[in-house]
């Protein structure tokens, strides 16, 4: 029987994580990855709250640990001590839905049936692409006229560790300021909030550039500490 990937929670998180890798990280359709990379970077909150329509960080929190607590076979987490836990959390009376990060170096394997199954739907509707456009042969320029001077590349962008961080935002994102939820400007690198001055910067790991939550005290990649040191 066909897996169902419908309009539910768990659904639209399923397909737009299957989406997401095949645009950007195919191997990881195959592979194992670690559950912080999923909430993280993959399909963060901020980021994709308006597709997914969530409402809550709540309602996306419990959605991801429904996926990793293995319902309607979507995907798999290692080992299975975390696997047990977070069903019996997702079964709970009143559960935790952000019990999944005290597992965030576990390891997910998305079930392969499940993913063709969404890539093929997608294949499906996708319009056929156009014909190649030829460009016209550039005319030779009038003896008396000089060459323009050659294009200059832009300029790198700064390094995630380069302490210089922006913080961009994808276009139509719906992205707001997690303090005080006014919208922030888009296409813009946004360090802090217009509105009331707070930071939505992401904090990163000052050794190997992991995304840290503010409450945490160790970098859950190196281990390092997130306290300035004395």
């Amino acid at each position: 029987m066909a897996l169902d990937s419908g309009p539910d929670d768990v659904g639209r998180l399923f397909r737009h994580v299957v989406y997401t890798l095949a645009d950007t990280r195919p191997g990881y359709l195959h592979q194992t990855f670690q559950v912080s990379e999923l909430y993280q970077e993959i399909v963060p909150y901020r980021l994709f709250r308006s597709r997914l329509q969530f409402d809550t960080n709540e309602d996306y929190e419990m959605a991801i640990l429904r996926l990793l607590a293995g319902q309607r076979g979507y995907a798999v987490l290692e080992p299975a001590e975390a696997r047990e836990a977070l069903a019996q959390e997702a079964e709970a009376i009143n559960p935790l839905p952000g019990a999944f990060r005290d597992f965030a170096a576990a390891r997910v394997t998305l079930n392969p049936a499940a993913v063709k199954q969404v890539l093929d739907a997608r294949d499906s509707y996708a319009p056929a692409a156009p014909p190649p456009q030829l460009d016209p042969l550039p005319e030779p320029a009038p003896p008396d006229v000089a060459p323009p001077p050659p294009t200059r590349a832009p300029a790198p962008a700064p390094s995630r560790g380069s302490g210089a961080l922006p913080y961009t935002f994808e276009a139509g994102g719906g992205t707001e300021c997690p303090s005080c939820r006014s919208a922030l400007p888009q296409h813009r690198a946004v360090l802090y909030c217009p509105f009331c001055g707070k930071k939505v910067a992401p904090l990163l790991c000052s050794k190997c550039d992991t995304e840290l939550e503010p409450e945490w005290t160790f970098c859950i990649t190196c281990g390092r500490s997130t306290r300035p040191s004395q």
